[in-house]
């Protein structure tokens, strides 16, 4: 293991741990990074992540900046050797998403996107109750997403653009479509159903309706809506205003059902009733509670950003590998151009991009 020099673009962590230094912090706020040095005197403040590139030995960098800067400066930290953890998206269009892939591989550097439902709670519990074959074969998932919408002030200036955020797939199901990836493999094709908009600050829908083929003859279905959560800025409020997010997981011997809000994983069966007639019921079988785990049962980013960080002090590959990693981002491009098209279905085809 050797201790790594870390710089952090955007949001201002700071990593003091036995594998990790903060050495730098980039902000174009004065005020922000001003308030935060203040704090941490040993820490060299940047207002221009080119300025950053220059830091001294620095080993890592963590970008957390609005979408549209997110390929620039991931290639030029790759391009100069050094790790990047990169928020999601890659990029704002196929373009940037291949340009960081083609920077990854020439690089001797690693990268990793921040699909951090992959390292989280709640995807252990999932997975382990997959990989124990108790409830038989995977044979669809689902999830329903009902969200407050954003609003015209803050990054909801530049979160509805799709020019800035790389639209609704991009800057939010992204993770769901990346969790159905790792569950069940690769997506054959997709379609979308969206509209009529009815939030008239989106550029792209405010609702959608997707579903995904998979190779292996899974089906999932991703209902996403900014339209029926009321705005409330108090999280204890959600559930009671309409916000909603729910996986649902049918395999051919029961189904799970996991409340992201209310923290709760719910068990049930499929047994013969009435006896010997073939017939079949859904019996409760036993559900799990997580108090007190916050937004981290399905959003740990800085749990995704540690694992990253240790990986690399000790050498070793990202939990996923970055062409994993920029298929699922193929899949919401793809997803998007189908909602765009009328609900055409869209079948992927995952060319890597030329040198």
């Amino acid at each position: 293991m050797r201790k790594l020099r870390v710089g952090h673009i955007g949001w201002l962590a700071n990593d003091q741990t036995e594998y990790a230094e903060t050495v730098a912090w980039c902000d174009s706020n004065p005020a922000r990074l001003g308030r935060s040095l203040a704090k941490s005197p040993g820490i060299t403040g940047y207002s221009d992540y080119r300025e950053m590139l220059d830091h001294p030995g620095l080993d890592l960098v963590v970008i957390a900046t609005p979408n549209w800067f997110h390929c620039e400066m991931a290639c030029g930290f790759l391009d100069r050797g050094i790790h990047v953890f990169l928020e999601k998206p890659m990029g704002i269009n196929r373009g940037e998403i291949d340009r960081v892939l083609k920077a990854a591989s020439r690089s001797d550097a690693r990268i990793a996107v921040d699909f951090e439902m992959r390292i989280s709670p709640f995807a252990g519990k999932v997975m382990e109750l997959i990989s124990s074959g108790g409830l038989g074969n995977l044979r669809r998932m689902e999830l329903v997403h009902h969200r407050g919408g954003w609003l015209e002030e803050g990054n909801g200036l530049w979160r509805t653009r799709a020019e800035r955020s790389g639209g609704l797939f991009l800057m939010e199901p992204i993770h769901a479509v990346d969790f159905f990836r790792m569950v069940a493999g690769e997506v054959r094709a997709v379609r979308t159903i969206s509209g009529p908009n009815v939030l008239g600050n989106y550029g792209f829908p405010d609702n959608a309706c997707s579903h995904f083929s998979f190779d292996g003859g899974v089906a999932a279905t991703l209902l996403t809506s900014h339209t029926l959560s009321a705005q409330t800025d108090s999280a204890e409020e959600w559930v009671d205003r309409g916000h909603e997010m729910r996986w649902i997981f049918t395999y051919s011997k029961g189904t799970l059902s996991v409340d992201l809000l209310r923290k709760t994983i719910l068990v049930n069966r499929y047994e013969i009733y009435p006896a010997g007639t073939g017939g079949t019921r859904v019996v409760f079988d036993h559900v799990w509670n997580f108090p007190g785990s916050g937004d981290n049962f399905h959003h740990d980013i800085a749990a995704m950003r540690q694992d990253f960080i240790r990986r690399c002090s000790e050498g070793r590959a990202p939990l996923q590998d970055i062409q994993d990693a920029w298929r699922t981002h193929l899949v919401c491009l793809a997803a998007e151009q189908s909602a765009v098209e009328d609900g055409r279905v869209i079948d992927l085809e995952y060319i890597l991009p030329n040198d």
